[in-house]
């Protein structure tokens, strides 16, 4: 069963959010990156339901058919994960997070770990430290401001050189399609929020199974920050995708969803 429901939060917003799976089966919750809706986790959403896993996908606050915000941070998107939760009747989940999902579920791993199985972590940062981090995290807020200028084609054409790459086909036809509909406005709030990530070292492996990974072509420099948040949960098993980049469940999706299900059928 496949089905798209609204869930009415408690603070006034609304998640529109595509379930799979059956109810009662172990709980999976995909969260997407910037710019993006559920529908980014096409490539997975039948793979593990097929699996046995009930699959919960939302549109993040700010993005897809979920509710416009006029201000954003990240525990506002971990009380719509908890109100997702309570909705779905699940108290413990597997998360998986990639990209601007990655951060919002490292940030729901530091301060809910009881609510969390298992975590999968992708094409993400943990903290903005160094100097190039934080000029990683101004300069996308830059673009988007620019963007609301320049227009959607830009940021289109800009989709299209960024995955040019023949692996990435399904990510450039995606992300050109969301360009042309993009509200930088919410965006800009998004990565505001997740700029303020400080999760390196808050995250207990030993209660949290971990994976991290991240695509080979997102270059040496990401893949060291990806490395960083592994190497700080302590037990966690980092994998370096090829072909790949971010986000990697779109863009190299059979990797990915081989070492996900792998990592997920371990009992350890």
């Amino acid at each position: 069963m496949t089905e798209t429901i609204s869930i009415e939060n408690r603070d006034g917003t609304q998640t529109s959010a595509r379930i799979a799976g059956n109810v009662g089966s172990q709980a999976i919750v995909l969260l997407h990156g910037i710019g993006a809706d559920h529908r980014m986790w096409d490539p997975q959403i039948q793979v593990l339901s097929q699996n046995g896993y009930y699959v919960l996908a939302p549109d993040l606050l700010g993005h897809g058919k979920t509710s416009k915000v006029s201000e954003l941070n990240l525990e506002n998107w971990e009380d719509q994960l908890l109100e997702l939760l309570f909705y779905a009747g699940v108290s413990k989940c597997i998360l998986v997070g990639v990209s601007m999902g990655g951060v919002i579920a490292q940030s729901f791993a530091m301060n809910y770990p009881e609510k969390i199985h298992k975590l999968i972590l992708a094409d993400t940062f943990g903290e903005l430290k160094t100097c190039r981090e934080k000029v990683l995290g101004f300069l996308q807020i830059t673009a988007y401001s620019i963007l609301k200028v320049s227009g959607h084609k830009i940021l289109a054409k800009g989709m299209e050189l960024t995955y040019k790459a023949p692996f990435a086909h399904m990510a450039k036809e995606y992300f050109c399609q969301m360009s042309l509909t993009a509200d930088f406005e919410q965006l800009i709030l998004a990565r505001k929020a997740i700029n303020k990530i400080k999760a390196i070292g808050k995250i207990d492996g030993d209660q949290i199974s971990t994976l991290v990974l991240v695509g080979h072509q997102s270059g040496k420099s990401f893949v060291e920050i990806n490395r960083k948040i592994a190497d700080a949960i302590t037990g966690s098993r980092f994998v370096i995708l090829k072909n790949s980049m971010d986000p990697s469940n779109l863009v190299n999706e059979t990797d990915f969803n081989r070492e996900v299900l792998q990592f997920l059928q371990n009992p350890t």
